[in-house]
């Protein structure tokens, strides 16, 4: 028996599960109490160990020692990142960093020649969908079924699809998005928690329009991102 874990198309590159469970910190007890938690993009330095991350909210925080994680591939880079930390005089000490995945937009009938499939949405647990305080990324919060198989070709699959743009009559632009899930045969036993980032700074759009399946039914979603 292996746990599932998600295939993300080329829509996301990688993704991290999050435990449901409450942990002493967001109860506000226990050793962790005063522990923070921020979106980031982290900078990896010449030796790919982060060094310094700039939050959602636009604080950039040092860090009181080079954090090394498996996941930095490329000195000099930027990587999505959630941090947990706490505070210092000057800098932040991490306590833990994990990497979020990054969405691109792949158009509906692209995907369908490439999956030689329909788009599917299987349903899923909406969370939270939220855009962040610098207007950089969408973010969202979502739990899957997950559980352990034999079968290897079960994994789930994720990916953001483009429905549509549409024009409207003072010239704005609303880009219609979709969350593509497919379960894969991945047994539905337990829920966890994965985030992912669609980057905003390239859309050629003044809103999103953003759909998800979930089990109460579909869930719409609209953003101003100009």
């Amino acid at each position: 028996m292996r746990a599932k874990s998600i295939l993300l198309l080329s829509l996301f590159v990688g993704t991290a599960l999050y435990s449901c469970t409450t942990d002493s910190y967001e109860k506000g007890e226990g050793e962790y109490s005063r522990m923070e938690a921020d979106f980031v993009e982290a900078h990896a330095n010449a030796d790919k160990r982060f060094d310094y991350v700039d939050t959602d909210d636009g604080e950039r925080l040092l860090l009181s020692q080079p954090y090394e994680r498996s996941w930095i591939k490329t000195p000099d880079s930027l990587y999505r990142a959630i941090l947990y930390y706490k505070r210092a005089e000057k800098t932040v000490d991490p306590v833990t960093m994990a990497q979020v995945s990054v969405a691109t937009i792949v158009r509906t009938d692209s995907l369908e020649k490439r999956m030689k499939s329909r788009v599917k949405t299987d349903p899923l647990t909406l969370e939270s969908v939220w855009i962040s305080k610098s207007k950089r990324y969408l973010n969202a919060s979502v739990y899957l079924k997950v559980g352990s198989t034999d079968n290897k070709d079960a994994i789930h699959k994720m990916g953001i699809v483009c429905d549509t743009i549409m024009t409207h009559a003072d010239n704005t632009r609303t880009l219609h998005l979709r969350l593509y899930h497919d379960q894969g045969g991945v047994p539905e036993y337990y829920s966890q928690r994965t985030y992912f980032s669609l980057p905003l700074s390239d859309l050629k759009a003044d809103s999103i329009r953003f759909t998800v399946n979930t089990y109460k039914g579909e869930v719409v979603r609209m953003f101003k991102i100009k």
